[in-house]
């Protein structure tokens, strides 16, 4: 019986978010995460182990596998440190000598081997650059062997990392490990606007997000017509101006007028042409002629629930508009009864109990004790209750008052009845002490509408109108 071949690959990542490259274990038990001091064409370096050998399913890789020398130390892990910050200590000096030769890029990375013989500078630039003087020049400045190392603006920011417009930390430093091929025709697949500002990312180059949902947009766009498409419509014949992919929704002209059309209709009651744009389309159906022809499941129906909360649909009528507007109808509210116009106005302060003065050539009205009662009359509805006519002027001039005004009672006032006093006046019945100045209150009663007189007298208002 043969025995399965023992698993001899692992999948070793240098930095965060980078290629990973496959190393020959030599038969070594590693599992995923620990460090590994591997052997690269540039001498030994620190790695991490992302793919066990136990994950290896099938081995295409060949024979050709650097090999895995050991398992990483503390000690190995402090000194990898240690020659990555001296790197970064280095690139000023590096872009200082860059200067002088007249490299025209920038130096965006420096990095050691783990035994720092070797010294890798990375640089930016889009065309092939000479860089043989600074070569020299690096070399005999920090007494390593120096490499230079080209990329471009994608690995530029993929190397400084950062934040993109959805908000996120870019893919392409934190989990994308290589970058897709993105053209301006995802854009344009995904109706998105063609701002060089909206589409690009921090490197200038076009989203590799665009990528993510290509093939989802396309796989949609197979069941919607395309624009300028011709449809067919219980209304006539139409044309299609614009189509929203997510929500699949549909917009026609036809005679003139724009409709939308939803995903439930499209197929059935609007149907076109799937082998030409430009082809007469076949007739609308019904949804029995839909379901004879097998293009809808008779089950396929919506809920009662969804109908009455669905807007109108473009081929029926606008439901009529209720009295309540948008709210549903509710029972009339009963409207409170309000007193009529033709009530006396001194029936209040009947109530109330206080004594009303009278006037001249009319008797004074006896004051009530306790409180009233008065039995609610019903009133008609609003708006068929008759106005009561005002009553006519009285032709002539008004009549002349004759003889002396009647006086205010001065007797002391019923025991049962309410009376009300404003601070600072004398009680009922009481005279006022002989020399006493009046209270503010009754100074400024008397000074409206009334001339003043000696204490005692009662004043004239015979010459004041009603």
């Amino acid at each position: 019986m043969n025995e399965r071949p023992k698993p001899r690959v692992a999948g070793i990542r240098f930095r965060n978010a980078g290629r990973i490259l496959y190393f020959d274990t030599r038969g070594m038990r590693l599992d995923a995460g620990e460090f590994v001091v591997v052997e690269t064409v540039r001498g030994p370096e620190l790695g991490r182990v992302v793919i066990a050998p136990a994950q290896v399913v099938v081995d295409h890789l060949g024979q050709d596998l650097k090999p895995i020398l050991r398992l990483a130390t503390e000690a190995d892990i402090r000194k990898m440190d240690g020659l990555r910050k001296r790197a970064t200590d280095l690139l000023p000096e590096a872009r200082r000598l860059a200067v002088e030769a007249g490299f025209p890029a920038r130096i965006d990375e420096a990095e050691f081997t783990l035994d720092g013989r070797r010294l890798t500078f990375a640089f930016a630039a889009e065309d092939r650059l000479e860089y043989r003087e600074l070569l020299r020049r690096i070399g005999d400045r920090f007494g390593a062997k120096v490499d230079m190392r080209q990329m471009g603006a994608r690995d530029r920011a993929k190397l400084a990392g950062g934040y993109g417009v959805c908000g996120r930390e870019l893919c392409c430093s934190n989990w994308l490990t290589t970058f897709p091929s993105i053209s301006i025709r995802m854009a344009k697949e995904q109706d998105l606007p063609l701002n060089p500002q909206k589409i690009s990312g921090l490197c200038g180059r076009l989203l590799c997000c665009l990528s993510y949902e290509e093939l989802g947009y396309k796989e949609m766009r197979k069941t919607l017509p395309k624009l300028g498409q011709r449809c067919s419509t219980p209304t006539g014949e139409g044309k299609v101006i614009s189509v929203n992919i997510l929500r699949r929704q549909v917009s026609l002209i036809v005679d003139g007028q724009r409709i939308e059309v939803g995903d439930r209709d499209l197929g059935t009651v609007v149907r076109w042409d799937t082998a030409s744009k430009i082809g007469t389309p076949p007739p609308s159906l019904t949804r029995a002629e839909a379901i004879a022809q097998g293009l809808i499941v008779a089950g396929e129906e919506e809920p009662a629930e969804m109908e009455e909360d669905r807007e109108p649909d473009w081929m029926t009528n606008p439901r009529p508009s209720v009295a309540g507007g948008r709210l549903p109808n509710r029972p009339a509210r009963p409207q409170p009864a309000r007193a009529a116009a033709s009530a006396p106005a001194a029936e209040p302060a009947a109530r109330s109990g206080r004594q009303v003065p009278a006037r001249s050539g009319s008797p004074a009205p006896a004051a009530r004790s306790g409180p009233a009662q008065r039995a609610p009359r019903e009133q008609p509805p609003r708006g068929e209750r008759e106005r009561e006519p005002a009553p006519a002027p009285r032709p002539g001039p008004p009549p002349a008052r004759s003889g002396p005004p009647a006086s205010r009672p001065t007797g002391p006032p019923d025991a049962k009845a309410r009376t009300f006093q404003r601070r600072g006046d004398p009680p009922p019945g009481s005279s006022p002490r002989p020399g006493a100045e009046p209270s503010p209150q009754a100074r400024g009663r008397r000074g409206r509408g009334r001339p003043e007189g000696p204490p005692g007298q009662v004043p004239d208002d015979s010459g004041l109108p009603d």
